[in-house]
């Protein structure tokens, strides 16, 4: 039985020809996805309308692939111990579910999936569209939270934060946090950039506000090694099967036990 590490080391040449990625050394390449934890960004979960959107039936796949692979989802609440603590150790085959934009489908369609196969997942909030129509309502937060999930600050209006002033930024940062703590009981550690717009005057607010995390739109492994722009790896309605989402980036679920 081989670690992950070990297969790639004797696959990398076949992974890099295979991935495009010759202006990596094969030994940064092994280092780099050795040490990444493959954060998933999800938005909605139902009738596909969209490019965000996939099929209940797609997403009980993914899941029941993620299970079958022996994946462990991690909370945000272990997600931040390991910034904190990186030496501590990890369950084998570390997995971070995200969902963006708080729609009422989270709850209907992606929760009594997420509970079928005893996966915790977390969902960003924009705070300001909680209990409008097609989003989730403050009772149904409260019970996902009860049941095991977490839950992140999307702002409280959805708005770019790179694109917006000083003070404008700060209290969509500050209110959406203060308002999301106060549905769900217990601090709110990181913070998903609408539409993937931040500067490093936004990261410097998120800061001041008490966000640990910042999570990003950008593609790619999660090294964690900027804490306030974590990369994610996006989920498309034309994305084929995770275990090749998850192979085009550099986790090969098939593989490794």
């Amino acid at each position: 039985m081989i670690t992950r590490r070990q297969f790639l080391a004797g696959s990398a040449g076949a992974f890099a020809a295979l991935s495009g990625l010759s202006l990596f050394s094969q030994y940064g390449l092994i280092n780099s996805i050795a040490k990444s934890i493959p954060i998933l960004l999800y938005h909605r979960v139902g009738p596909e309308g969209d490019p965000l959107t996939i099929t209940i039936s797609r997403f009980q796949q993914d899941m029941e692939t993620l299970s079958q692979e022996n994946y462990t989802p991690l909370s945000l609440t272990q997600l931040k111990r390991h910034m904190l603590s990186p030496n501590e150790p990890l369950p084998a085959k570390p997995i971070v579910l995200t969902f963006d934009d708080g729609y009422l489908d989270n709850y209907t369609n992606a929760f009594p999936v997420l509970q079928k196969y005893s996966m915790k997942a977390s969902f960003e909030i924009i705070t300001g569209m909680v209990g409008e129509p097609n989003r989730m309502t403050i009772p149904q937060i409260r019970e996902m939270e009860a049941a095991g999930m977490d839950f992140g600050s999307h702002t409280v209006t959805h708005r770019p934060l790179g694109e917006l002033t000083y003070k404008e930024a700060t209290t969509e940062l500050i209110k959406s946090k203060a308002d999301l703590e106060q549905i769900i009981g217990k601090p709110v550690d990181f913070i998903a950039y609408p539409c993937g717009s931040y500067t490093s005057e936004t990261v410097n607010i998120a800061r001041q506000a008490g966000y640990v995390g910042g999570l990003s739109t950008h593609d790619g492994f999660a090294l964690i090694k900027d804490a306030m722009a974590i990369r994610r790896i996006p989920i498309f309605h034309c994305d084929r099967s995770i275990s090749y989402v998850m192979f085009r980036k550099g986790f090969l679920p098939f593989i490794f036990s």
